[in-house]
């Protein structure tokens, strides 16, 4: 049975150290809670949010409520690691330590109620310090430059967020004037990454996040492939395989369930319905000068742009036609296109999906900086490749993986995923075979670190925006000749008439 171990060397796979777990209050009380009192213990990381959060839930036969004086505010320190697992060069503890951490604030209690004469059941809420900070504080000013630059500034001046975390940003290619009018620090800043543009990628869409190491305000494409475009190692490589049971266990069979998937499910394979509604795969952004009232319009092509950024399974080793394939290829339509030559139609050829309206700036502040900053490039085509990355990580293939707890993983990590393939009903299962389209590299964009009594697991969101082997090589690329034919419009009531009128020749 995995346990909470009191030692760097772990014996199963399930097996974690949590440790310093302290209450203290606005007076300086210190309340140490034994870890048999907390049952369950979660902590929570998104990409699509700005903060970490968590939960914990209490058996309590210390009346910690009335003792710590529970009101708000209260800072809860731990120490979470798995010392048996870590990656090199990389803090593998989530350290919510006192002296050496970051506490976490506790702003709730939720469902007290008495579990018997003498104990007391209820939930705990708690979240990072810095989006407390972030209900108290606005931003009321304005800020020109590097839009990476202006992000620091909100997280580290002392009338902002006032952070002493670590923060690793991206830089960014433009320059703005930004006025922030009364904003939250957060809001601030996610207004910010809806501008930004990649100094190294060639698309955009940034994110703003918190983990358990850091801040980051980041590119999607930061996320999956380096500076030199390069697909970015690894973080973990799983695999679902039935553990074996096993009181004690060697090294080498240590690493392999390591990386066991317990369960896995897809939350979805694709959603083409809400894309196209979306302008994932096609948009028309009309971008008008607020200025001079002049406007463009531009049409967004998905499958053109494809090939220009990187993908989840881009892989630079390989021919650059060869290295991913989009989820949505297959033609869907057999119609006029452009130049009225008959041709399979894709999602792509359909730009008034949706209809985009993108203000411009230019000449606003007497400088020629847009919505974009001082980039020549178009506007519009940088606001639909923003909108269609977003949408991509929302809407393409959703992965969920319940894995034993690696407290070194965090959101925006890459993993791996050996998929198996199901077998027929006779066939052989001795010979392992992977999923030929559905394995491979995704991204991690929630993670949820979960402690339950002597069980460490995570549960990991994952999403994977392109495959490795092309579904329109299967399914064929052109639709029948014959056209369906057609049925006659009828008029409801005419036709009821004429069923009731009596018939002249009987």
């Amino acid at each position: 049975m995995a346990k909470n171990i009191h030692s760097e060397v772990l014996e199963q796979v399930e097996d974690y150290k949590i440790s310093d777990i302290v209450i203290r209050n606005s007076i300086g009380l210190r309340l140490n809670i034994p870890v048999g009192v907390i049952t369950e213990l979660n902590i929570f990381e998104d990409i699509e949010n700005n903060a970490v959060t968590g939960s914990m839930y209490l058996l309590d036969n210390y009346n910690i409520v009335t003792e710590a004086g529970l009101q708000g505010n209260e800072r809860l320190s731990f120490k979470l690691s798995t010392p048996g697992r870590q990656r090199a060069g990389f803090n593998h503890i989530v350290d919510a330590s006192e002296k050496t951490g970051y506490p976490y604030h506790i702003y709730a209690v939720k469902q007290r109620r008495p579990a018997s004469e003498k104990v007391m059941v209820y939930e705990v809420l708690f979240a990072s310090r810095e989006l407390m900070m972030n209900t108290r504080k606005r931003v009321n000013r304005a800020f020109k430059g590097r839009l990476d630059q202006q992000v620091i500034k909100i997280l580290r001046d002392k009338n902002g967020i006032n952070t002493r975390k670590r923060i690793l940003f991206e830089p960014t290619r433009n320059r703005d004037t930004v006025v922030m009018p009364n904003l939250r620090p957060f809001d601030a800043i996610n207004l910010l990454a809806s501008k930004a543009l990649s100094g190294n990628a060639k698309g955009s869409g940034y994110y703003f996040y918190e983990t358990t190491k850091a801040f980051y305000f980041r590119s999607v494409e930061n996320m999956i492939a380096d500076q030199s475009r390069n697909p970015r190692k690894v973080s973990r490589v799983f695999r679902y395989e039935r553990p074996e049971a096993s009181s004690g266990i060697s090294a080498r069979r240590f690493n392999v369930q390591r990386t066991n998937v317990i369960e896995y499910r897809f939350l979805q394979h694709f959603n083409t319905l809400t894309n196209q509604a979306l302008g994932t795969y096609a948009s028309n952004v009309i971008t008008y000068n607020i200025f001079d009232k002049s406007y463009d319009s531009k049409k967004y092509k998905y499958h053109d742009h494809y090939q220009r950024h990187m993908h989840t399974d881009t892989d630079k080793e390989l021919p650059e036609t060869k290295r991913s394939y989009p989820i949505a290829q297959n033609p869907v339509d057999r119609e006029a296109k452009e130049g009225n030559a008959i041709g399979d139609k894709t999602v792509s050829d359909y730009p008034d999906s949706r209809i985009i309206l993108q203000p411009s700036t230019r000449f606003l502040h007497n400088d020629n900086t847009g919505a974009f900053g001082t980039s020549t490039e178009s506007e519009g085509i940088t606001e639909a490749i923003r909108i269609s990355q977003r949408n991509q990580i929302a809407n393409s293939t959703r992965l969920e993986l319940v894995t034993t707890g690696a407290s070194d993983l965090e959101v925006g990590d890459m993993i791996e995923f050996d998929m198996p393939i199901m077998t027929p009903d006779g066939e052989s299962s001795q010979d392992y075979r992977g999923d030929s389209k559905y394995s491979g590299r995704y991204l991690i964009t929630k993670l949820r670190h979960r402690i339950m009594g002597n069980s460490y697991r995570q549960v990991l969101h994952c999403i994977k925006d392109s495959v490795v082997t092309n579904h329109a090589e299967n399914i064929g690329s052109n639709f029948p000749d014959e056209e369906s034919p057609r049925r006659l419009s009828q008029d409801l009531y005419k036709d009821a008439l004429k069923s009731t009128q009596p018939n002249p020749h009987r």
